[in-house]
């Protein structure tokens, strides 16, 4: 249970001793080291109408655990889940009991409590739409930490414990194994150890649009770095083409290198797949990249006069790129 079930005093043996990967909380359970791959085992399939679909669909994009499937999983979970309905002050999972199900709040709010001794029950947590719980007992066979009740009339979406572990530890060691081997390709990053790469990929989010989307819109904040996996996107500032993207290219840097607001649209070609970065996490992970990121703002030096790069961030730039030369030389 996100944020609650952290507390409970049978810990899950710390299996990982690669800090950068430990903390991904699939990666420590040793029963879920081994799933079953997606093409051999049989998926679950709940009959749900379309207005179901598209309610679970909703939950799926506010909730943290899910936060990383792509396309095919996420139609996994959504056929997977079934929905359950909870009249206020009745328990939905009980404190010491084996946990069998994994939930997500669809509609109303539940509240955690948590019991220790012969004292009264302590509210913990309380839960909204898109909200969490149950995980932790299923991934670690710990007893549930805390009991959990509705506290008005809750709709849930349930998902049994082997197809939460087999869909959530397969999408967790999938979902790594290819931003890995897709950051290998990637020439900005070149220079980053493996483990460095590792780690980037754990922060990594999939990110699709559609052919005219709009991915960053002029003079907005700047609060995401893009790498482009498949697709091809082209950066307009000031309605004039400056720029195009292809497989391995990133774009998005300049905002977030010089808190300035975004200096250009950029508009997905066709199909896009991306895999994007949030600003803390750009700063933490790319800091020792910055430099190469500076360097490679000269491409946008010639477009000061259509209002892709401020005076001022040429000005500043000129001065890296120099230095970095004198480097190489």
């Amino acid at each position: 249970m996100e944020g609650v079930e952290q507390e409970a005093p049978a810990k899950p043996p710390p299996l990982v001793k690669n800090k950068s990967r430990s903390r991904r909380r699939a990666s420590v359970s040793a029963e879920c080291c081994m799933p079953v791959p997606a093409e051999l085992r049989e998926k679950k399939v709940v009959p749900k109408d379309e207005a179901s679909k598209e309610r679970v669909k909703a939950s799926l994009k506010d909730s943290i655990i899910f936060g990383s499937l792509d396309e095919e999983q996420c139609h996994e979970v959504i056929d997977a889940v079934e929905e359950k309905s909870y009249a206020p002050g009745e328990t939905i999972i009980n404190q010491g009991e084996e946990g069998d199900f994994f939930f997500i709040v669809d509609q109303g709010s539940a509240q955690a409590f948590l019991k220790s001794g012969d004292e009264e029950p302590v509210l913990v947590k309380s839960y909204k739409h898109g909200d969490t719980f149950g995980e932790l007992a299923l991934l670690y066979n710990a007893p549930r930490a805390a009991t959990v009740k509705a506290e008005t009339e809750c709709v849930t979406w349930a998902m049994d414990r082997a197809t939460f572990r087999a869909i959530v530890v397969e999408s967790t060691q999938r979902t790594r194994q290819l931003h890995e081997q897709f950051l290998e390709d990637v020439p900005l990053l070149s220079s980053l150890t493996r483990d460095e790469r590792c780690a980037l990929a754990d922060v990594l989010s999939p990110e699709y649009f559609e052919e005219g989307a709009e991915i960053i819109k002029q003079g907005d904040e700047g609060t995401k770095f893009f790498i482009l996996e498949s697709g091809e996107v082209e950066a307009k500032a000031n309605g004039m083409s400056v720029m195009k993207y292809s497989r391995g290219d990133y774009f998005g840097e300049l905002a977030l290198l010089n808190n300035e607001p975004r200096k250009a649209d950029c508009i997905a070609q066709t199909r896009c797949k991306l895999i994007s970065v949030d600003r803390v996490s750009f700063k933490r992970m790319l800091g020792k990249l910055e430099g190469i990121l500076k360097r490679n703002m000269e491409e946008y030096v010639g477009y000061v006069g259509q209002g892709l790069v401020s005076e001022g961030a040429a000005d500043e730039i000129d001065p890296e790129i120099e230095e970095l030369n004198d480097l190489h030389d």
